[in-house]
């Protein structure tokens, strides 16, 4: 990564840590461990940016006003030496999203975005979890075994997101593509030269796309309001003066985050489960530890390891002074492995008590959808272990882990089960 829009230290510290390494990959955190231990402030050259690890430094980064979260000069220098042009629409949508934003537009979006979550909406959804978690049980209970990602992790969102949007059945399998195109770039890839600019290609022309169609939904459902999410947007749009525009970048977020993040993180946490066969038994003669086990769930392998901010001035942190224009990596992941703040945080305890780990972020930024994510995971586990309770890890098939070359995604591309 260059230095042409991102400030590097005068003298960066010469200890590497391949983030991207295959058994980091399978892994992460002994790797976390060694950079708390080591070098808990570090930059990395290779990407051009600072990455921290401990808990206290993460926390603290996520609430500090002098970090802003407009990322617009990392995904530029994600590019080396490629043309900027390349991904000027990817730009125009994502730069107006509302986690890119610092405030005071944050909080404008954030007030609008709030009426897309309503107690009532998010009720109205439940039924549909319920409905869409057993209509994909159904399809493998007499098969005897799964793959949790193809199976489970992956067509749950699928189906669920498109219908809390109340997007036509033609258009799902379009926009779930281009929401996932749109991700890949947005999280940081690693890659060869030539697969960034595939990422970047690909990203642009989903942002056209995406774009659009939402522009059209957005039209229909101002000439026929209904309850779905896009109704409920456009409705808070329109009463406060918005433009309507900007419609499309919350979409984006919410699906973005909504399909990769929930994603991982069941293929996460039916892998911790089935490791930890103690916890597993223990969840299963006490259903009601559901939900602090989904609360483990994410602490223990979080689906988002990663978030990034800019410094906007020159500042310190963990001793280690850090220039204005710098892009500092937020490793949520290896601040949920932190024994300073976690007793034993290698062991998986489903009963873990407090447990205020960084999984949906902290301060302003806190995950918009961290109430429907929590209602999906403790619906799919539930509904899961009650009617596989036998589930366990298919010996003859092989466990693929981390589909993303980013830093901001963690999750299996096959996870065989057998039941």
């Amino acid at each position: 990564m260059n230095s042409q829009h991102l400030n590097m230290p005068a003298k960066a510290n010469q200890q590497t840590y391949d983030l991207f390494a295959p058994s980091a990959l399978v892994n992460s955190y002994p790797l976390f461990k060694r950079m708390r231990s080591e070098d808990p402030v570090h930059y990395c050259e290779s990407f051009g940016y600072w990455i921290l690890t401990r808990y206290r430094d993460v926390k603290a980064a996520l609430q500090d006003e002098r970090l802003s979260s407009d990322r617009t000069a990392l995904f530029i220098n994600q590019l080396e030496n490629l043309d900027v042009n390349l991904i000027q629409n990817f730009l125009h949508l994502v730069t107006k999203i509302m986690v890119e934003q610092d405030p005071p537009d944050h909080t404008r979006l954030r007030k609008l975005a709030n009426q897309g979550f309503t107690t009532r909406a998010l009720e109205s959804w439940r039924a549909i979890i319920h409905n869409t978690t057993d209509q994909l049980l159904d399809n493998v209970q007499n098969h005897g075994c799964m793959n949790v990602v193809s199976d489970l992790s992956v067509p749950l969102p699928l189906f669920i997101l498109p219908e809390i949007f109340g997007v036509p059945e033609t258009d799902r399998a379009n926009l779930l593509e281009w929401a996932s195109d749109i991700s890949t770039f947005w999280g940081a890839p690693g890659g060869s030269n030539i697969e960034i600019e595939e990422f970047a290609l690909h990203a642009d022309l989903a942002a056209v796309q995406f774009s659009a169609l939402i522009r059209q939904l957005v039209e229909q459902r101002r000439r026929q309001p209904g309850t779905d999410m896009i109704s409920l947007l456009s409705v808070a749009y329109l009463e406060q003066g918005f433009n309507l525009e900007e419609i499309s970048s919350l979409c984006i977020q919410i699906l973005g985050a909504g399909l990769l993040t929930i994603t991982d993180q069941i293929s996460n946490g039916v892998n911790a489960l089935l490791r930890h066969p103690d916890q597993l038994q223990k969840l299963k003669k006490n259903p009601t530890l559901i939900n602090s086990a989904v609360e483990e769930m994410i602490r223990f392998d979080t689906s988002v390891p990663f978030f990034f901010r800019i410094a906007k001035q020159d500042l310190t942190i963990g001793g280690k002074d850090i220039t204005a224009g710098s892009v500092i990596a937020l490793g949520l992941g290896a601040a949920n492995h932190d024994p300073e703040k976690f007793d034993s945080p290698e062991v998986f305890d489903i009963t873990r008590s407090p447990n205020e780990h960084l999984g949906f972020g902290s301060g302003i930024h806190f995950c918009l959808g961290s109430v429907l994510a929590r209602m999906e995971l403790t619906i799919c586990f539930t509904t899961l272990l009650r009617r596989l309770p036998n589930l366990s890890f298919d010996p003859d098939k092989q466990a693929i882990p981390t589909k993303h070359k980013s830093l901001l995604f963690k999750g299996f591309d096959s996870l065989p089960v057998k039941f």
